[in-house]
């Protein structure tokens, strides 16, 4: 605040608030792991490097402003003034060099790694004290007085700060030599720690001493030191450490809040230099209520990224009906839970058997009714062990569950139609077998027996029966023979005889012989599985049909037939390169072939896709190789 202050009012002091924010940022974050780990030296390190920069930005701004603006002089300026005028070196050294060393378990990886680091950590003390007492240190931050003390140019002072800056060199490139090896033999978890904070230290470093960028570019990059930090403990548990929901939501809470009141703070600074007093402060207000909106959004972007939607329950559930509309049938239920966890910050939720006690630990059970009736169990994970759910979050799982239990119902419902369509398709085809072994073992021989009887008679009776006689037994063999040729027709219904007689890929290569003389077809068959016989007299018949389709409307020169086993489903595909045919033709768009080849696909599970264009048309029936269950 003082550096803003001081800026506000004398910009060419040059004093960085940008180095300000990094002091905060390292003491906060170092605090805070110092109260969580009190032991552990990541976190002493991170507040020593935010007192270093506190002491350089606050001796830059105190001594600067109070000696050279401020009159008459403030107390001890002079002398804050040079105590601070090198800190800084420090507070960027140290975390792009020791930090790097003991992150992220706070201890060296191993006992050489003292000799890098000892001469990085002496070579700065010896670097910072003699700067401090040089002269043009001192002159970069008050420039209209000589220091209070001064170290004359000397051969042992330039030798020692050579020797210094060289042990501070050497040791960091040993450094991140050896961080480079770790980084490559690390792994899981630790790779990811050191890779956040690596990625940010070099930027930082090239950007301190050897590319000049703006004070806010350079805030960013320092930011991220102890944001890169922050980002282990959150979502790599660094050391072990579990932060609370609370304690992040506290954290980001006070971001907005410091975001908002800093740039309502930098609106008033630049509005005080333009304007009145009066007006000033009136444009400023005026700012700070058109920023509010923006904290409000900021905000509830924290919220909902600590707690998830419990503030919001509608456009929870409207986020779940969404994912309802939009998912496969496969895909419903799991992607009803994903919105449940997301929405609670959970990391699992699953549906058991009503009456089932949830397994783990912590997690809260929330009963399942519909219309009265018990349909399952939704199981929530607690986010983290210790952290138990609040009544808002309770509250938001009430309102969940009946969107939950209504998609458990409907899947149940799902399950027991299919379940009965396929017991009604088994007892059917049962059903069908026996009439066909009834009427090919029993009702045809016995119908054949009569016809040949019938014929034994005749040829007995020859020329001398009488032509009533003659007339009434040659009407007793017609109808004998229609009524064999009606039991063959009822037989070949049931299941297609040469399925029987020669299989269901040589059946379909004698019908396409058949249709050579207006249609050449070509038949191509993989090897397939063993076909139920539902499947395979659905297979037969939708081919049957499909290419005497083609031969009696497509005009094509030529068709083929493909037969193949692709996940599970038995594909049936007929193509030609006729004339096709569209919307425009209703015809044949819903003609009674395509109706009868559909529900034959349908009747066995199945589906029937045609699409057809000038270039010809394609009928795929995609049937199942086994029973849903």
């Amino acid at each position: 605040m003082l550096a803003a202050w001081v800026d506000a009012r004398a910009p060419r002091l040059g004093v960085s608030v940008s180095g300000g924010v990094y002091a905060v940022g390292c003491a906060a974050v170092g605090a805070l792991l110092v109260h969580l780990r009190p032991r552990n030296s990541i976190g002493w390190l991170l507040v020593s490097v935010g007192v270093l920069q506190t002491l350089s930005v606050g001796s830059n701004a105190y001594g600067g402003y109070g000696v050279d603006v401020a009159e008459p002089d403030w107390p001890l300026a002079h002398v804050v003034a040079q105590v601070g005028a090198m800190a800084w070196l420090p507070s960027l050294v140290l975390p792009a060099t020791v930090l790097v060393a003991i992150y992220p378990s706070g201890r060296l990886p191993a006992r050489w790694w003292r000799w890098p680091v000892g001469a990085v950590a002496a070579g700065l003390a010896v670097l910072t004290a003699l700067s401090t007492l040089d002269p043009e240190s001192y002159d970069d931050v008050v420039r209209s007085r000589p220091a209070p003390v001064s170290l004359p140019p000397s051969a042992w002072t330039t030798a020692a700060l050579a020797a210094a800056a060289a042990a501070v060199l050497g040791g960091a490139l040993v450094i991140w030599a050896g961080t480079a090896v770790r980084l490559v033999r690390a792994r899981g978890v630790e790779r990811q720690q050191l890779a956040w904070l690596t990625v940010v230290v070099l930027p930082l470093m090239v950007v301190v001493f050897v590319v000049p960028v703006p004070n806010w570019l350079f805030a960013g990059l320092a930011w991220m030191v102890p944001g890169s930090v922050l980002v282990g403990v959150v979502f790599y548990r660094l050391l072990g450490i579990v932060v609370s929901r609370a304690l992040v939501y506290l954290a980001l809470t006070g971001a907005v809040v410091l975001l908002y009141l800093s740039l309502a703070a930098a609106a008033a600074a630049a509005f005080g230099r333009t304007l009145s007093p009066v007006t000033g402060a009136v444009a400023a207000a005026l700012l700070a209520v058109a920023l509010s909106p923006g904290r409000a959004r900021l905000q509830a972007a924290a919220d909902r990224f600590v707690y998830g939607r419990r503030r919001d329950p509608v456009a929870a559930v409207t986020e779940l009906g969404d994912r309802v509309a939009s998912a496969p049938e496969g895909d419903l239920l799991p992607a009803v839970l994903d919105t449940v966890t997301a929405a609670l910050r959970s990391p699992a939720a699953r549906v058991v058997p009503p009456g089932t006690a949830p397994a783990a630990e912590g997690a809260v059970p929330v009963p399942l009714r519909v219309g009265g009736q018990d349909v399952g169990t939704l199981v929530v994970a607690q986010r983290t062990p210790g952290e138990p759910f609040t009544s808002a979050d309770r509250q938001l799982l009430a309102v969940l569950a009946p969107q939950v239990a209504v998609v458990v119902r409907a899947l149940e419902l799902t399950g027991a139609l299919e379940q009965e369509r396929v017991r009604v398709l088994s007892a059917t085809q049962t059903e069908r077998d026996r009439i066909r072994r009834d009427l090919h073992d029993g009702l045809g021989p016995t119908l054949a027996g009569i016809g040949l009887a019938v014929q034994a008679v005749q040829a007995q009776l020859g020329d001398r029966a009488d032509p009533g006689s003659a007339a009434l037994l040659a009407r007793l063999k017609d109808e004998v023979d229609a009524a064999v040729g009606e039991v063959r027709r009822i037989l070949d219904g049931l299941r297609p005889a040469p399925l029987d007689a020669v299989g269901l890929v040589a059946a379909l290569q004698r019908h396409a012989a058949a249709l050579s003389s207006t249609v050449p077809v070509r038949v191509t068959a993989e090897e397939l599985p063993p076909l139920r016989p539902d499947v395979e007299t659905a297979a037969y018949r939708i081919a049957q049909e499909a290419l005497t389709n083609v031969a009696r409307h497509s005009r094509a020169r030529s068709a083929e037939l493909g037969l193949r086993a692709r996940d599970g489903h038995l594909e049936v595909a007929v193509a030609d390169d006729g004339a096709g045919f569209g919307p425009a033709d209703p015809a044949r768009c819903d003609g009674v072939g395509l109706d009868s080849m559909r529900t034959r696909a349908q009747a066995v599970g199945g589906d029937l896709t045609v699409t057809s264009g000038p270039s010809g048309t394609r009928v795929v029936a995609g049937l199942p190789l086994e029973v849903s269950r």
